[in-house]
């Protein structure tokens, strides 16, 4: 035997004695525990491996050597279940060995592999070499699979030790699975060279080492028990582990008074470290205690008080305190833990403070201010009472459909509930409220949402706006607007379909009586009366939609375009144009004035496109800043930005009229609808490249 030989069969003997001192070793620090057993479980293969390969590389017989590197594949295809099986522990992932078909599985797989081993169908070869014996391996579907079932398991293992440091809120725990996870790759990376990839190579000049490579692991769980206790729960371990994980300040405080241990929570505290504070006299720091009063509560201690740091300051803590008893059931000391409320105090005040300037607030409004949930009243200030004639008591309770008008009630309720649900809903709008006798008055109500005892309320405020004087100058206004309404509908009308109606007897009666010239006048007072006539009608219309009442409802204005567009073809069906509809587009408004806003819109597209062999005229909705925008968009005449302040002016025209006919109310119209959505609308626009033009609802 030479001397490289003598070496590598002295390291793997050497490693099988460690290995055997290890098993015992972890088995007497607690052979109860699951995890030690595992441990020592895990290290059983590597000592039937080292303890093989100790006589195959003193073997001079290819036979004994054959025989002894099967006995070797013992060890090395069921050490990567065993190693498993402890990690899963290790990083408390017991309920895979809770399952017998997992744990089945697992040794299935072991004893297969060992049984092609044993068949020559992994290692198949064993070459002389100066050291002793070097492997040839199979390259073969089943050592494949022998490599993935290696690389699998042992991927587990650094997955599960890692997943361990990650998840561990303790230091101890995380230094472990950290010195687990480097020991076992680095041996693993070492050891899986010399006795698989550098065989698989074909160089078997360096002996196959891995089961003392891994002794490198063996080694740093040693490191790891030694260090940190780990698998063995010691008294001091723990009270060390409870006294830095523990969230409060806690001290030990002997009768005498004197402070005799501390946490790292009391020296951040207090700015002292565990010498200056071991020795000093509690009262020092703790403010207002008796050390007798906490012996002789014989239980618990609790009270509010303050701690002075070494700079001076005080800190508002709750103290409690508890006695500590020997074994004689003779007190010996006192156990203080101290919860630093600093914050809790500043919140406090905060709260009261600003619990004081609102309530001063809202009991001095001039509104109305008053909180529902479920449709209920649950709070309302003194001038919401006065305001609906019931007293506070009277009005908290009451459902607020009680105060609501009627004809308003259901579409009120309808939108509370979907403001509470999430929904965009207008939060101020005008209202008729009812009060106690039966009367109503009209209010201006502003709707918030809040958090009132834990859940969704709403937070309104009440103006009423029945004697305002912008409603008396509004009301006047709407009367003056009637009766204009009223003269131009009765008295302009009349003359109108006058002219119109002569011109065209006079044409189809005395059309041979009249020249040409003759003719194209009567045909220029028939048009001028009929433009006359329509932009009356236009004037009267904007006029009815600022009076109109409004019936808000969830709306489909993709059913509505699609109405529109049909209505346009089917008057120039020669025309070729093809809308782009965006489907299901929904918007909460007044259904009859959000349809003249898309009638007007797309007939202009519809007018401006007239000109062009083809056109493309497309509806639909995006979000700009948060807010839901809709458009309508041609690629028709367009206009010049320039411009574009007068597009929503009444009579203002960027056309002439025998290019396009219209009166220039159309988009004056659009603008006062939207405004009374509490929306906007602009455009914008290119010379012959089309227009879009943009709208907003309130939200």
């Amino acid at each position: 035997m030479n001397t490289l030989q003598l070496i590598t069969v002295l390291a793997n003997f050497s490693a099988f004695l460690v290995y055997v001192y290890l098993i015992w070793f972890v088995l007497n620090l607690n052979q109860k525990e699951l995890l030690n057993r595992l441990c020592a479980l895990a290290f059983v293969p590597f000592a039937i491996w080292s303890f093989a390969f100790t006589f195959l590389h003193s073997s001079t017989s290819l036979n004994v050597a054959k025989l002894c590197m099967n006995v070797a594949s013992i060890g090395w295809c069921s050490f990567p279940v065993f190693a498993f099986w402890f990690y899963s522990a290790f990083s408390h992932h017991e309920k895979l060995l809770k399952s017998k078909s997992f744990i089945a599985t697992c040794l299935l797989l072991a004893a297969f592999f060992t049984y092609q081993q044993w068949n020559g169908n992994l290692i198949v070869d064993l070459l002389r070499q100066p050291y002793g014996w070097s492997s040839v391996w199979a390259i073969s579907p089943k050592s494949i699979g022998f490599s993935t079932y290696y690389i699998l398991f042992v991927v587990g293992c650094m997955y599960f030790a890692l997943d361990s440091e990650r998840r561990s809120n303790r230091v101890r725990e995380r230094k472990q699975a950290r010195i687990f996870y480097v020991s076992a790759l680095v041996s693993l990376i070492l050891g899986t060279m010399t006795d698989v990839i550098l065989p698989m190579l074909g160089v078997g000049t360096i002996p196959p080492l891995a089961d003392v490579f891994i002794l490198l692991w063996a080694v740093g769980l040693v490191y790891a028990v030694k260090r940190y206790g780990f698998m063995g729960l010691t008294p001091a371990t723990a009270a060390e582990d409870i006294l830095s994980t523990v969230a409060d300040s806690l001290m030990l405080i002997g009768l005498d008074g004197k402070i005799v241990l501390t946490n790292r929570k009391v020296h951040d505290l207090l700015g002292y470290t565990e010498e200056e504070l071991k020795g000093k006299d509690i009262v020092s720091i703790v403010s207002g205690i008796e050390m007798t009063t906490v012996v002789e509560s014989g239980g618990v201690y609790s009270n509010e008080t303050t701690f002075l740091t070494k700079g001076g300051e005080q800190i508002p803590v709750l103290l409690s305190g508890s006695v500590v008893k020997d074994r004689e059931e003779e007190v010996v000391g006192v156990v203080l833990t101290a919860l630093d409320i600093t914050r809790r105090k500043e919140m406090e005040q905060e709260l009261k403070a600003s619990e004081e300037k609102y309530r001063t607030l809202v009991d001095h409004a001039l509104a109305g201010i008053g909180i529902h949930q479920d449709n209920r009243i649950v709070f309302a200030n003194q001038r919401m009472a006065t305001m609906l004639g019931y007293t506070l008591e009277e009005l908290i309770g009451l459902p607020i459909a009680d105060l609501i008008h009627p004809e308003e009630r259901s579409a009120v309720l309808a939108r509370a509930q979907k403001r509470q649900l999430g929904h965009p809903e207008p939060e101020t709008y005008e209202i008729r409220l009812l009060k106690k006798d039966g009367s109503f008055f009209y209010a201006l109500i502003s709707n918030g949402l809040i958090e009132y005892d834990g859940r969704v309320a709403t937070l309104i405020t009440i103006s009423d706006i029945t004697d305002t004087k912008a409603r008396k100058e509004l009301e006047e206004a709407n009367r003056e607007l009637e009766a204009f309404s009223y003269s131009v509908s009765h008295d302009l009308r009349a003359p109108l379909r006058s002219m119109d109606g002569f011109s065209q007897m006079l044409l189809e009666d005395y059309a041979d009586k009249l020249d040409d010239q003759g003719k194209d006048y009567l045909r220029r007072i028939r048009a001028a009366s009929q433009r006359m006539s329509q932009l009356i009608n236009d004037l009267l219309t904007l006029s009815r939609i600022s009076r109109a009442d409004m019936h808000f409802e969830e709306l489909n204005l993709t059913a509505m375009v699609e109405d529109i567009a049909a209505e346009l073809r089917q008057s120039q069906p020669e025309r070729d144009v093809k809308f782009i509809i965006e489907p299901n587009v929904r918007a909460y408004g007044d259904s009859h004035l959000l349809r003249i806003v898309l009638e007007n819109l797309l007939s202009n597209a519809w007018k401006f496109t007239s000109k062009h062999k083809s056109a493309i005229i497309e509806f639909g909705v995006k979000k700009r800043d948060g807010k839901t925008v809709y458009f309508v968009r041609d690629d028709g005449a367009g206009f010049d930005m320039a411009y574009v302040d007068k597009l929503f002016v009444p009579f203002q025209r960027l056309h002439e009229q025998d290019e396009f006919e219209g009166t220039g109310i159309g988009l004056a119209t659009v603008q006062r609808i939207v405004r009374r959505h509490g929306g906007t609308v602009w455009a914008e626009g290119e010379v012959e490249k089309g227009a879009t033009f943009y709208f907003t609802l309130g939200e």
